[in-house]
């Protein structure tokens, strides 16, 4: 009798958890999601925030400051034993770059992936930005449940995102051939943000370590203003593939 019964408790669980899977959508799967994180309201609630930490990759660690204003601005400053190593810039209509060898302006991809990281939170209103979401059903993550959603930009830029199926927060993101891993999340403000995130890719592999995330601080609009004397980033490529071949005609010297 009592097998019978926890067998029967069995299939009800499955029988749930069927259903329940059943019924998810891409807008219901948000909806979690955002009131996981710390609701939607508190979400609108966000004008500007910092994050400092550090940035680990190909042996050496260098610190790391980003600061956002939304919409669509953000300043990510890299440097290293406190000189500045690279900037990396947006202010909703221009993006640029900016190393010791001067300032550059993006265009093309380049532009479009910059602006893509300036927002912060792009699943909030994703309907006015034109984009489009589908739910694509369960997978596992690090030996967990979780639930993926495909979100296509107005761009046709895709993402797939991962929802721990127990916590709905955001732990794995796939962008092209590159691998998102969110973790260590801390209430920052109203809203739960992931503190370590780690990328790996064709190009790169770094873990980001946050230290602080300030969240509605002043941050002043001289820092989105492009550098007048920004060169086209094209510039900066091609001098770059010209000193790896080795002059104009490639192959290097005679």
């Amino acid at each position: 009798m009592v097998r019978r019964i926890m067998l029967a408790a069995m299939l009800l669980l499955v029988l749930v958890a069927s259903l329940i899977a059943a019924e998810m959508t891409a807008d219901g799967l948000i909806a979690k999601y955002l009131s996981a994180a710390g609701g939607e309201q508190n979400f609108r609630a966000v004008k500007s925030v910092i994050t400092k930490g550090s940035i680990f990759t190909q042996g050496q660690t260098a610190e790391m400051k980003v600061s956002y204003v939304i919409p669509g601005k953000s300043y990510m400053e890299v440097s290293m034993g406190g000189i500045p190593m690279q900037v990396m810039a947006t202010n909703g209509k221009d993006a640029w770059t900016k190393n010791p060898m001067g300032a550059y302006y993006m265009s093309g991809d380049d532009k479009a992936s910059a602006m893509r990281q300036a927002e912060l939170f792009p699943l909030l209103d994703y309907k006015k930005a034109g984009a489009k979401v589908k739910y694509l059903g369960e997978d596992m993550v690090k030996g967990a449940k979780a639930y993926k959603l495909e979100f296509v930009g107005s761009d046709k830029d895709t993402v797939v995102y991962f929802f721990d199926a127990t916590t709905f927060l955001n732990v794995k993101e796939k962008r092209g051939d590159a691998t998102i891993m969110m973790s260590d999340y801390k209430k920052a403000g109203n809203l739960m943000m992931p503190y370590k995130v780690n990328v790996q890719s064709a190009a790169q592999s770094l873990m980001m370590t946050i230290d602080t995330v300030s969240v509605n601080v002043a941050i002043p609009e001289s820092l989105f203003v492009m550098p007048k004397d920004a060169k086209p980033l094209d510039s900066l490529k091609a001098m770059m593939k010209q000193r790896q071949g080795g002059g104009p005609g490639g192959g290097g010297g005679q």
